[in-house]
């Protein structure tokens, strides 16, 4: 949902919907007068001063997934001592994201995944990122009015697409790089998810 093919196939539903009635049944003042491109530019602003990872934006998102790998790799290997997280985590946080943590709430406390001993879990969120990028460049090549479909809402050819490159297979291939190898012809490539986000914001913000 944060395409610009698919909000330009979604804005006039949005545009209804918060027209019509908010959570409390009243109508969104002044909502209509928002296009198609200003709500794609809304849902991909980045917020440079978040401090959740849930709340980030795609392209701070890697850096808050790193974050957390570093602090598991080191425990793991013992060069980091638990007790010693937070004050890790508030070095890291303003080192990759320029980001000031007020308290170990918004910080070192605020997933779940430690608690319940998901070590090494926090990577795979990443990984998904690189393995859509990776499908979506293969999809285009095989469906190439993609981008168009999509502004019409027609989704079956995607759909389609993915049962027979991954769904279909379930536990078929033992790896990631096993399923993508045997169905795209390449292993894990972060290029494309590198290469989708210089284009995408170098886009919004005007940036090389």
């Amino acid at each position: 949902g944060k395409g610009k093919g698919f909000w330009k196939f979604a804005g006039g539903m949005a545009r209804d919907a918060f027209a019509n009635a908010n959570n409390n049944g009243e109508a969104v003042e002044g909502f209509e007068k928002y296009t198609d491109e200003d709500l794609y530019k809304a849902v991909n602003g980045v917020k440079f001063d978040n401090l959740i990872r849930v709340d980030a934006d795609e392209l701070t998102y890697p850096l808050h997934v790193i974050l957390r790998y570093n602090i598991e790799r080191d425990v793991v290997e013992g060069t980091l001592k638990v007790e010693d997280i937070p004050r890790r985590w508030k070095d890291d946080m303003k080192s990759l994201l320029d980001v000031d943590v007020p308290n170990d709430t918004k910080g070192a406390l605020q997933d779940i995944h430690w608690s319940m001993m998901a070590i090494g879990y926090f990577p795979t969120y990443l990984l998904g990122a690189m393995m859509a990028a990776q499908l979506y460049h293969y999809c285009q090549l095989e469906i190439p009015d993609l981008e168009e479909r999509i502004e019409r809402g027609e989704f079956t050819a995607v759909k389609e697409w993915l049962r027979r490159k991954v769904h279909m297979h379930g536990k078929r291939y033992k790896s990631l790089d096993e399923l993508l190898e045997g169905e795209v012809g390449e292993k894990l490539n972060a290029e494309y998810f590198i290469r989708y986000l210089q284009d995408k914001y170098g886009e919004l913000y005007q940036v090389a």
